[in-house]
């Protein structure tokens, strides 16, 4: 075999390998948001409203699109009980975590706030089922020390 055709470790099927690499780094302006990564450092998750319309955001939106109010929206921290909706096994992963190991997400309806999250579920999950009861919390991912909220039992 050529030596950019390899051998996909999970199926067994030939690949074409590209010999180029690529490497993203994101750029994403994050001022009117600050106050929910300021908060995460501290282990607390919020969603920001808006004062004209009370209309919730998850995550947090530097503006309202229910009615377009582009002043500064409130923040406030969510309650984070909640249920899962469902969740699944991520095997093809995009690029920029291609070189982490399968992982799993879901959606979770958080009860009090009326609305649903996606996050990845903590490993501590070992038999996830769909309307378990369910809690955001914030952790530290280990394989890149991101700052990050997942799903989580419920104590």
């Amino acid at each position: 075999m050529p030596e950019y055709i390899s051998k996909d470790e999970k199926s067994g099927y030939p690949i074409l390998v590209d010999m180029r690499s690529l490497s993203i780094k994101y750029r994403i302006p994050v001022l009117k948001i600050k106050k929910f990564f300021d908060a995460l450092d501290k282990g607390i998750i919020m969603a920001t409203r808006c004062p004209v319309c009370g209309a919730k955001y998850f995550p947090p939106e530097a503006w309202c699109s229910a009615c377009g109010y582009s002043g500064e929206m409130e923040f406030y921290p969510i309650e984070t009980d909640g249920t899962l909706l469902t969740f699944t096994k991520i095997f093809a992963k995009p690029g920029s975590f291609s070189s982490f190991p399968d992982y799993t997400v879901g959606i979770a309806r958080i009860d009090k706030e009326g609305f649903n999250v996606l996050a990845w579920l903590s490993d501590k999950i070992e038999n996830p089922k769909v309307g378990m009861p369910v809690k955001l919390r914030v952790v530290k991912r280990a394989i890149d020390n991101a700052l990050i909220y997942e799903i989580s039992n419920r104590d």
